[in-house]
């Protein structure tokens, strides 16, 4: 009489892309489209991450490294840079003008992070619940990559007065 064994299972293990992955990759696809016609500048797109640079009114350029971790659960985070990502945050790469550009060297909108207190300590708004970011009445139609970066740039030709240094 001849035994067989069974050989163990053999299963394929493929990560299963998250939610904020989904919602990054179909957004950054519209959002490239825009760039692109806009001849704006973008790099990366990877790991929820990208660099994305408009033109301001001075004609220099400014620039703006986005990181998506728990998209659309949170809002994304917008850190001044310089082209190559480095520098956040610095005088020197900040933008300042109006209230959007605000004097607390972050972007202030309910679609950046770094605008909650509860995150930055910069961050000007402690009256903002983080996670109702999408419905409050300052986000305005600004519930997509694309158009925060719109809002980027219309800000960056209009109220944009240099940066910090």
């Amino acid at each position: 009489m001849e035994i067989r064994f069974w050989s163990p299972l053999r299963v394929r293990v493929s990560s299963v892309p998250t939610p904020a992955e989904l919602m990054f990759e179909d957004e950054f696809a519209d959002l490239k489209a825009v760039v692109e016609a806009k001849g704006w500048k973008l790099a990366g797109g990877k790991d929820l991450r990208f660099i994305l640079g408009v033109p301001a009114k001075d004609g220099t350029w400014l620039y703006v490294n986005c990181e998506a971790d728990q998209y659309r659960t949170l809002p994304p985070i917008w850190r001044w840079c310089d082209e190559n990502g480095g520098n956040a945050d610095t005088d020197a790469v900040t933008a300042q003008g109006g209230q959007f550009f605000s004097s607390h060297q972050v972007i202030c909108a309910p679609w950046n992070r770094l605008a909650y207190k509860s995150i930055d300590s910069r961050g000007p708004h402690n009256d903002w619940t983080l996670g109702d970011w999408m419905s409050n009445s300052y986000t305005g139609q600004c519930t997509t990559l694309a158009a925060m970066a719109m809002r980027i740039s219309i800000e960056a030709i209009t109220t944009y007065a240099g940066r910090r240094k």
